[in-house]
């Protein structure tokens, strides 16, 4: 398979940088409005402080906060600089994807609707991670969405088996759709239990069902063993914040600290799809 010309290569580069900035400024949208029940299409985008709604030129992803120097172009309220970090959050995560599964080679079907579902994927925990921030929630349509677009992929793949010519009478065919299955089972059935002893051990809820759905759907897309990585990544994600937090705030080590465990979720799940099976297999040859 012929490489893709390094020219068109930094072409799709600079694209996929660019629709990721887009696609996160849209989810700032999402992340202020859906917590509140209000719509994401109407009103247009306007100015929590005058109300002024925001010109398509004040609009513009990253460059307009720079030139707007964070302010709102008619009252001069300060734009919090999440906006733009968002942003920028999208774009960089968007073009990583797109390096790692594309890379220089050439585009087929296949690759792409792997990229698609990584794009997708991530726009998800995005918008997850701040909510959960805010309000200590993770929508359904983060958690069950992440869910159906792992199910429906390897559904497709399935039945397509690489080649679009399915071969009913072949156990083989089956076994990317059981491997998401086992995946969402694998990952729903761990954070559950834990969920359950450890609302048992602290008498009071030690997580919510949302972080449970949400490992079920990283389990749904990237398979049983993801689930493990990213339960134990996210676990001393969560515990170098909190013990950190417990430090700044000089309190008790013994003390109740309420922690949103979604993004670290996510973040541990970002360190699997980047890095995580060259981690799992440097972790065999170790102790091997």
């Amino acid at each position: 398979m012929t490489a893709m010309p390094a020219s068109l290569y930094h072409i799709y580069e600079a694209f996929a940088f660019m629709l990721g900035a887009c696609v996160a400024s849209f989810l700032n949208v999402v992340i202020y409005r859906v917590p509140k029940g209000e719509s994401i299409v109407s009103p247009p985008s306007h100015c929590p402080g005058c109300g002024a709604q925001i010109k398509w030129w004040q609009n513009i992803p990253i460059l307009s906060w720079i030139l707007l120097r964070g302010r709102c172009a008619s009252c001069k309220m300060r734009i919090s600089p999440r906006y733009v970090l968002v942003e920028l959050l999208g774009g960089i995560l968007f073009l990583a994807a797109f390096i790692h599964v594309m890379g220089m080679k050439e585009l087929y079907v296949g690759r792409f609707a792997v990229l698609l579902v990584w794009w997708i994927w991530i726009s998800l925990m995005i918008a997850g991670s701040f909510i959960d921030f805010d309000h200590q929630l993770l929508p359904d349509f983060v958690t069950v969405g992440g869910m159906v677009l792992g199910v429906v992929y390897w559904l497709l793949f399935t039945f397509s088996f690489g080649n679009f010519h399915p071969d009913f009478a072949n156990p083989r065919m089956y076994m990317p759709i059981a491997w998401s299955l086992s995946g969402l089972a694998c990952g729903f059935g761990i954070l559950w239990l834990v969920r359950f002893l450890g609302t048992k051990a602290f008498r009071r809820e030690a997580m919510g069902m949302g972080d449970v759905f949400l490992l079920g759907a990283i389990g749904a897309i990237f398979g049983p063993v993801a689930t493990i990585f990213v339960l134990i990544f996210s676990s001393v994600f969560g515990s170098i914040v909190g013990l950190g937090m417990i430090a700044l705030s000089k309190a008790k080590l013994g003390r109740f600290v309420a922690i949103p465990f979604g993004p670290y979720i996510c973040a541990a799940c970002l360190l699997w799809m980047f890095r995580g099976p060259e981690i799992v297999r440097a972790y065999i040859r170790l102790v091997t």
